[in-house]
């Protein structure tokens, strides 16, 4: 076991960081040999904030319209974690036919197949999501995370 791997797991012996706060350090010690991006060695020696800091906090759904009916939403990460896990309390019939309205509207999810690991992807992928409508009319939207 590597020096990095035991600091990681005796800081979270000794409660100084949450199981997900070291699953994230170690998922970053893995990818260190497939990525360029390393922890910083205050995220090792005991401050996981620069690797957490790094994933997105809040959606923001902003809409500015011509007409001045404007819209700002802002949609806690931490919400969007707590709907996908609460999938696991719908029964398997009605997550069949969810997962069969999904895929008949171009969205092939199988929320019956959702773990973790998922979620936590899908939270990792939110933070390059960006998506910026101009319309013809003056209307803007624009959707991302920080």
């Amino acid at each position: 076991m590597s020096e990095e791997r035991s600091r990681i797991l005796n800081m979270l012996a000794d409660g100084k960081i949450t199981a997900e706060e070291a699953e994230r350090l170690l998922d970053a010690l893995d990818a260190r040999g497939a990525s360029t991006r390393e922890p910083s060695e205050s995220a090792i020696k005991g401050d996981p904030a620069p690797l957490i800091a790094a994933l997105p906090k809040y959606l923001y759904v902003k809409v500015e319209a011509a007409k001045g009916d404007n819209v700002d939403v802002k949609v806690p990460i931490a919400l969007v974690r707590s709907g996908l896990k609460l999938t696991s309390l719908i029964p398997p019939q009605a997550l069949d036919e969810i997962n069969e309205s999904m895929s008949e509207h171009g969205m092939s999810i199988d929320f019956s197949n959702l773990k973790p690991e998922d979620i936590d992807e899908l939270v990792e992928a939110l933070r390059e999501m960006e998506i910026t409508v101009d319309s013809t009319d003056g209307d803007k939207v624009r959707v991302y995370c920080e």
